[in-house]
């Protein structure tokens, strides 16, 4: 027995000492220098890396050539896999790395050609931008040249190498997220379909536009005059969010429940498309001129909201050359700092999500399959053949067509929709937001913007001045005839594009009578703006809390924005639930559960905590009553009701209580709403599994959670996934969050001093499992803390952790 144990202690040591091994080398082997000094051909001159505890470098350069070329590197030192996963999304190129899984996202990716559309946009650059970009990648390469030998896991556990970066592929990265926050084509045959199946009357309610919660920035009417709120620039432009519908994507058919589930959110992470949610989810951001401020000089915050993804999408630089001096955020691959603010100015973004893609309606010739009607005459589609590589696999074939308005993205017999979209035109893709850390002043800062052609942001300013701004900048086009609401016939001219809105008459402000400017996503144009935007506004009900909660009075300090950008009351839930205390006054619920709860709704001030049974009962109301309103019209597994505004749609209806809408088994709306506090609190026990109210907290409903590309890999999911996390909040909050998607960055500026500003991710610095800053701002963003943002020189001396040097060879002094 005791030469069993000495055995078995022997061996679950050498079990020990082997797992370390594994460990050290596919994690620790791979961390980069983050001191002393480092060889870089390609610099001209020395560039110093100091990095804070957090992870955030500051890199100074002697030229704008080197500080490029010295972010490609340091960039690639923490994010190296991201880079290249990010590029594969929009290339269509996910394939050769993860398998057939993929397959089918990047045959959307081929369709689209956005490979392409960055070559072409590379060309037509301007000297600057392109050789920022070049620069840039000659960085990149030099750390994947120098570092063959010790990549980050990902590499190594999948096998492959990383090509060189080329200049291109920084425009595919912009590429990418252009179609995360501009895809709405989908929404367009949906709401096609459904305005055809409920008929004309139900589909002006259900897809509604206006709403009296909307705050408008410019084009509000005063008795017949536009509102004269804004200092000599008043223009507006378009609020439309990117529609986040399903796509078809293979996955293993051969799973089942939370491992097919895992696989299934995992490929979504990928598209930033795929996940199945009733919400839209959007981004916040306003900003306050001194009269609002501690300090009498303006505040402006930000936090964008898209997939929480292992690595977060952005990345904190500050980086300082002669000709800029700026910190903010940037997203892996990009060069420069995309939102932040410089020395003199501030700038924040939520996706104003500008209609600029239309579907037409193709008519193929039955007879000639590539040939489609044109003004009464037969065209030749071309044919841009793609190979895909699939791993494990033969190549693949596919086979595009391209009519006069680009790509076929669906095809049904003879009819097909070609896809119009502003990031496939010539220029589409520039590197524009990147440039935006050279302006000092409001003229400068326009000057820039007029040569960004998307995606389309609406874009918050403030200067050290006191001046505040807001400003549309993009690409929108003018069309002939109707608003690209659904697929429009494209076999006349007589809905084609004839041009974009002037930049001078996109919608734009600058220091408003009430010194507050706020965008969550939602309308920002009222009726007296010239130009068509977009039917597709969000829900205003985060814009419309915001502006309640910093038109209270105060004078607000940084941490007072962390408050509001954290703020859980949720203006929906708060109005049925006031709905439903009045109804139950005239039908009572049958369950004693639901009458219990709703005897405390009018006390309920709408906060959504974890530990809140009224929140779960509300929505799970909300959901009941959505489904009753909706099942004589959309059967299920048909077409889904999924609208922007859809809360508006519910508040209308609880409002106006129209006859159309009444289901024919109910006699008021008051009995329908009941109905539907009996059927929640089923569900409720349904899926808590618990029968008493007190289990139904809303954590045990709204969880979030952080997928990493790899974590659905049995072994690897509880050290790379974040989550499942009980979360506050809902998706009408400010502090929104839902599934994976939530707040992927905080952001708050204080122009008296920029040393007090602050900032931090969902994650950490690094995408490098063995790094300290992989999850160590976590704590800080889930609990709602600002991070310290030091700017000034003594500020930053104070907090640096680490100091390297990027020198060109023969800087670096021979030992003696």
């Amino acid at each position: 027995m005791r030469r069993f144990l000495k055995s078995l202690l022997a061996l679950t040591l050498l079990l020990f000492l082997f797992m370390a091994a594994v460990g050290w080398w596919l994690f620790d082997r791979p961390l980069p220098q983050l001191d002393g000094l480092v060889p870089v051909p390609e610099l001209h001159g020395s560039v110093s890396v100091d990095r804070d505890v957090w992870g955030v470098p500051h890199i100074r350069a002697e030229s704008l050539e080197d500080l490029a070329a010295a972010q490609g590197y340091v960039v690639a030192q923490d994010r190296l896999w991201q880079m290249d996963l990010l590029r594969r999304i929009a290339a269509g190129e996910l394939s050769e790395i993860l398998g057939r899984a993929t397959l089918e996202i990047d045959r959307e990716n081929w369709t689209l050609g956005l490979r392409g559309a960055a070559e072409r946009s590379l060309a037509g650059l301007n000297p600057r931008t392109r050789m920022v970009l070049e620069a840039y990648a000659r960085g990149v390469n030099r750390f994947i040249t120098d570092h063959r030998d010790r990549l980050p896991w990902e590499f190594v556990v999948l096998r492959y190498q990383p090509r060189p970066w080329e200049p291109a592929d920084s425009l595919l990265v912009a590429g990418y997220m252009y179609n995360v926050l501009t895809s709405s084509w989908r929404a367009e045959l949906d709401r096609a379909k459904l305005t055809e199946r409920v008929g004309p009357e139900r589909a002006r309610d259900l897809f509604v536009e206006d709403s009296p919660k909307d705050h408008f920035i410019v084009g509000q009417v005063i008795t017949g005059q536009e509102k004269s709120s804004s200092g000599p620039i008043q223009q507006s432009g378009r609020e439309s969010p990117a529609h986040s519908s399903s796509m078809s994507m293979e996955t293993s058919t051969a799973r089942g429940g939370k491992d097919a589930e895992l696989v299934d959110r995992a490929l979504a992470m990928l598209t930033q498309f795929g996940a199945e949610t009733e919400y839209f989810l959007g981004s916040n951001n306003w900003v306050v001129d001194g009269r609002h401020t501690y300090s009498g000089k303006p505040l402006l915050a930000n936090d964008t909201h898209l997939q929480l993804n292992v690595p977060c999408i952005w990345y904190m630089v500050h980086l300082t050359a002669p000709e800029i001096n700026v910190k903010g955020f940037t997203i892996p691959g990009a060069p420069l700092a995309i939102l932040g603010h410089n020395d003199r100015i501030a700038w924040g973004f939520t996706n104003n999500g500008a209609d600029v893609q239309d579907l037409y309606i193709e008519k193929f010739n039955p007879s000639k399959s590539i040939e489609y009607l044109h003004n009464g005459k037969w065209e030749t589609a071309q044919v841009r053949r793609e190979t895909i590589r699939v791993r494990g696999e033969p190549e693949q074939s596919m086979e595009v067509l391209v009519t006069r308005h680009g790509p076929v993205v669906k095809r049904e017999g003879s009819v097909g929709y070609a896809l119009r979209w502003t990031a496939t035109e010539p220029g589409g893709l520039g590197a524009g937001y990147s440039l935006l850390g050279f302006a000092n002043n409001w003229t400068e800062f326009r000057n820039q913007l007029r040569w960004i052609s998307g995606p389309a942001q609406n874009i918050v300013y403030a200067d050290v001045e006191g001046n505040i701004g807001y400003i549309v900048a993009t690409n929108i086009p003018v069309r002939r005839k109707g608003n690209g609401d659904v697929p429009v016939p494209g076999d006349t001219d007589d809905w084609e594009w004839i041009g974009y809105i002037p930049f001078d008459e996109l919608p734009q402000v600058l220091n408003p009578s009430d010194g507050i400017i706020a965008t969550a996503n939602a309308r920002v144009a009222g009726p007296a703006y010239r130009w068509h935007l977009t039917s597709n506004w969000m829900d205003p009900h985060r814009t419309a809390r915001i502006y309640e909660l910093l038109q209270q009075g105060k004078k607000f300090r940084p941490e007072d924005f962390i408050q509001i950008q954290t703020d859980i009351v949720s203006l929906p839930h708060k109005m049925l639930a006031e709905h439903l205390v009045r109804a139950a006054q005239v039908v009572p619920a049958r369950d004693s559960r639901a009458r219990q709860i709703i005897s405390r709704l009018d006390r309920w001030d709408g906060r959504s905590t974890t530990d809140s049974v009224e929140v779960s009962f509300v929505e799970f109301v909300r959901r009941a009553l959505m489904k009753h309103l909706l099942a004589p019209y959309l059967q299920e597994g048909v077409i889904r009701y999924r609208w922007w505004r859809h809360a508006v749609f519910l508040e209308n209806v609880l409002r106006e209580r129209p006859a159309r809408w009444l289901p024919k088994e109910f006699a008021t709306f008051d009995r329908l709403l009941l109905a539907c506090a009996d059927e929640a609190v089923q569900e409720l026990e349904k899926q808590s599994g618990k029968q008493q109210t007190a289990e139904w907290r809303w954590g045990r409903f709204h969880q979030i959670e952080m997928l990493h590309p790899l974590g659905t890999l049995p072994i690897l999911r509880s050290l790379l996934n974040v989550g499942p996390l009980e979360y506050t909040g809902t998706g009408f909050t400010v502090k929104q969050a839902v599934d994976i998607f939530g707040p992927s960055q905080r952001f708050v500026a204080d122009l008296a001093n920029w040393d007090n500003s602050l900032m931090n991710i969902a994650l950490g610095q690094s995408g490098q499992f063995g790094s300290s800053n992989y999850r160590d701002q976590l704590p800080a963003w889930f609990e709602g803390r600002g991070i310290p943002a030091p700017f000034s020189d003594p500020a930053e001396m104070t907090a640096r952790k680490h100091h390297l040097v990027l020198a060109p060879p023969t800087r670096i002094a021979a030992p003696r």
